[in-house]
């Protein structure tokens, strides 16, 4: 009886302790969700359409637990001029540069861009009136796209034909409000195939949650590491313990010269821990980091030897 309740409570402790274990959220995860009005036939930045879209659409990523990050926001404080009819390049070269800068808070790893078409029918009796959402999901470290999203409902909504009963305003009314609830609907979608493309990022098949001992799915950056100067054994045994460390996944020359070589690291760690790392590994093997220019930005590091 003694041994039951003693085995009993073990269990019990074990249960609440891995319930409590925080599980793997989606919130190391940054993205922006941004609307490309390129095409003459979509929906305009400056218009209402667009508005009620992608506010829908960062509701359903919020919910879902990820980092969004807002263009308006990143437009103000950056000062950048956000144009509509803008080119998918320049949208896309708009959010690169705000990588590049020093300021963590507007940058973001992921890109949900997206365009919203309405179209309205004209018929004898009435007018018809169809929404449609496309859009595509960018690794903005990598500019790789990973997925594509679309939403269109089967139904059409249905429009007076009649200018008196409903005017310009109206119509704009009336596609602003299905375009909402069409956003809420590709929302579902778009979290989905976020998860997915977390994955490919990742390179894991799995989720962790909550104890339950799955795959962790922290998303891995492709740096270019540059070492200067650097003893050729010390190199060597660098790469080799670094390999090692957890958190990184892969490291492997790019090129090597007399005096300087070129290494591609895969890592799932924060840039932060990503220095902490590399600074230990240098001094495993020998090397002064009191002597060495160590230079961080974005997705290139550069360590100098000064001796």
């Amino acid at each position: 009886m003694h041994r039951s309740f003693v085995t009993f409570s073990v269990v019990a402790l074990t249960y609440l302790l891995t319930s409590f274990v925080p599980s793997v959220t989606n919130a190391d995860t940054r993205v922006i969700v941004v609307g490309e009005d390129s095409n003459r036939n979509s929906a305009e930045r400056t218009g209402e359409v667009y508005k009620r879209v992608v506010s829908e659409l960062q509701t359903s990523l919020g919910r879902a637990g990820y980092y969004v990050i807002d263009e308006d926001m990143l437009a103000v404080k950056l000062g950048f001029k956000i144009t509509s009819r803008r080119p998918k390049t320049e949208l896309i070269q708009t959010l690169m540069v705000a990588n590049e800068t020093e300021d963590a808070t507007v940058q973001s790893r992921l890109a949900a861009v997206f365009a919203v078409f309405p179209q309205i029918k004209k018929l004898s009796f009435t007018r018809k009136l169809k929404i449609r959402i496309r859009g595509d999901i960018y690794d903005l470290k990598t500019l790789r796209p990973l997925a594509n999203f679309e939403y269109s409902p089967r139904k059409a909504y249905v429009i007076p034909a009649n200018f008196d009963q409903c005017d310009a305003y109206c119509v704009s009314e009336i596609v602003g409000k299905n375009s909402r609830e069409i956003a809420r609907e590709l929302g579902d979608v778009l979290v989905k195939k976020l998860k997915i493309a977390v994955r490919s990022i990742s390179g894991s098949s799995g989720v962790t949650g909550g104890g339950g001992g799955g795959t962790s799915t922290a998303l891995l950056t492709t740096y270019n590491l540059k070492m200067i100067r650097i003893k050729t054994v010390q190199a060597i045994r660098f790469k080799k313990r670094l390999a090692g460390y957890r958190g990184i996944k892969e490291i492997s020359t790019i090129s090597s010269r007399s005096s300087e070589r070129t290494l591609a690291l895969n890592a799932s760690l924060k840039p932060g821990l990503i220095e902490e790392a590399i600074l230990e590994t240098l001094m495993d093997v020998g090397v002064n980091v009191d002597e060495i220019r160590f230079e961080m930005s974005g997705t290139n590091i550069e360590i100098e030897n000064l001796r």
